[in-house]
C-alpha cells in the first residue's frame, strides 16, 4: 500500500465532489485512478489520487468526454476536441423525439454515473429540458410529458443515499415538482439525504417548528411570490434555511430574502460555506 495514500472514498468524495459510484466507475471502465488498497480491500487515494481527479473535472468542464480524458493525460501538449455536452443533448433529444424511452433511459442512467451531478444538471439536462419546452410540432406536448415522466423516475430511483446529512426540499411559488427532484439528485451528488417536504405554505411553517430536524432547510423560489410570504416565513425558518431557485435573484434585489441565497444548491455551498455539506 502507498504510503501517502490515506484518503478513504468518502473523503476523497467530500474533497471532491465526485461520488462513490462515479470515482469506482472512472477506475473499473477507463482506468484513470489506481488507488491503494487496504489489507481488507477497501480503496485509499493519495494527494496526488485527488490531483488527478481535479485535473479530469477540468477536462470535463470543457466538454471532453470520459472516455477521451486518459488520452488527453498522456498527451504532452493536449487539446480539447468537441463538445461531449453537447452531444448528449443531441442524444437525449433524439432518444425523446421518437420516444424511445428505453434508449432515453439508458442515456440518462450512463450519464449519471459516468459525470458529476453538477455537470449533468448545468451542462445537459437543464438545456435539453429547455429545448423541450421550445419544440415546435404537433406531437410537442406529447413528448415533452413523456420525457419529463422518464427523467422524474429514474431520478427517483437513484436517490439511494442512506448517509450523510439529511436536507429537507420545500417549494415555495410556482415552482414545477421536477426542480425538487433535480435539487434532490445534485445533494446526492454531494453525499447528502433529501426528503421533499412538497410545496410550502408560509402561513403553516410555524407548526412545524421544532419537528424539522434536518441539517439544513433548502427552499426552491418560484413565480408569484410577494414580500408577505416572506414577511410570514420570519423566524419561523429553521436554522440553516437557504433559498435557491433562478427567480430567487429577483426576490434578493427587491432586498425581500432572509435566508442565504444561490441559485443553485452547489453555488450555494460554494458561496455561503453551506453547513449541511460534506463537500
Amino acid at each position: 500500500m502507498a504510503s501517502d495514500a490515506k484518503y478513504p472514498i468518502r473523503e476523497v468524495s467530500r474533497l471532491t465532489g465526485i461520488n462513490p459510484v462515479t470515482l469506482r466507475a472512472w477506475q473499473r471502465r477507463y482506468g484513470l485512478l489506481q488507488p491503494a488498497r487496504t489489507e481488507k480491500g477497501h480503496r485509499l487515494y493519495s494527494d496526488a489520487d485527488i490531483a488527478l481527479i481535479r485535473q479530469i473535472l477540468d477536462w470535463l468542464e470543457q466538454g471532453v468526454s470520459i472516455g477521451q480524458v486518459k488520452g488527453l493525460l498522456d498527451e504532452p501538449n493536449p487539446v480539447a476536441v468537441g463538445s461531449n455536452w453537447e452531444q448528449a443533448q443531441a442524444q437525449l433529444m433524439e432518444a425523446a423525439v421518437q420516444l424511445n424511452l428505453g434508449r432515453l433511459e439508458t442515456h440518462l442512467l450512463e450519464l449519471t454515473s459516468l459525470y458529476p451531478a453538477e455537470l449533468v444538471l448545468r451542462r445537459v439536462i437543464e438545456p435539453w429540458l429547455q429545448a423541450l419546452a421550445q419544440l415546435h410540432r404537433p406531437d410537442s406536448q406529447l413528448i415533452e410529458q413523456a420525457a419529463q415522466a422518464l427523467l422524474k423516475r429514474v431520478f427517483y430511483q437513484l436517490l439511494t443515499i442512506k448517509s450523510g446529512p439529511k436536507v429537507a426540499i420545500a417549494r415555495l411559488g410556482q415552482v414545477r415538482e421536477r426542480a425538487g427532484v433535480l435539487t434532490q439528485f445534485e445533494l446526492q451528488g454531494m453525499e447528502c439525504r433529501s426528503v421533499d417536504l412538497g410545496v410550502l405554505d408560509p402561513t403553516t411553517l410555524a407548526l412545524a417548528k421544532g419537528r424539522l430536524n434536518y441539517d439544513a432547510v433548502i427552499i426552491i423560489l418560484g413565480a408569484g411570490l410577494s414580500h408577505s410570504h416572506f414577511q410570514e416565513m420570519g423566524t419561523a425558518l429553521p436554522e440553516h434555511s437557504y433559498f435557491i431557485g433562478e427567480l430567487g435573484s429577483i426576490y434578493q434585489r427587491q432586498g425581500w430574502l432572509t435566508q442565504p441565497f444561490s441559485v443553485y444548491v452547489s453555488d450555494l455551498v460554494r458561496d455561503n460555506n453551506a453547513s449541511f455539506s460534506l463537500v
